[in-house]
């Protein structure tokens, strides 16, 4: 399990995922916006609130575990 992950303003986590694969859907209901990626051969759709002022470290692993990231590469993405 990846060790110290931040918490994040939900920008910030946006352009860590576009640089690394992932794409905006469409907006969501409220204050949400879906972004997906194709992780070994299905799509994978996951909603981040872009309401909170910082996302939480348990909900920036959660958000990338959705996606398909592996230990290694959501290490790789938060240097």
């Amino acid at each position: 399990m990846p060790k110290n992950i931040p918490s994040l303003k939900p920008k910030e986590l946006i352009r860590l995922l576009e640089a690394n694969g992932c794409k905006f859907l469409r907006e969501g209901k409220g204050d949400h916006k879906l972004y997906f990626r194709f992780y070994e051969g299905k799509k994978r759709v996951v909603p981040i609130d872009m309401g909170a002022g910082e996302l939480s470290p348990p909900y920036v692993l959660r958000i990338f575990r959705q996606f398909g990231f592996s230990d290694e590469e959501i290490e790789s993405l938060l240097k």
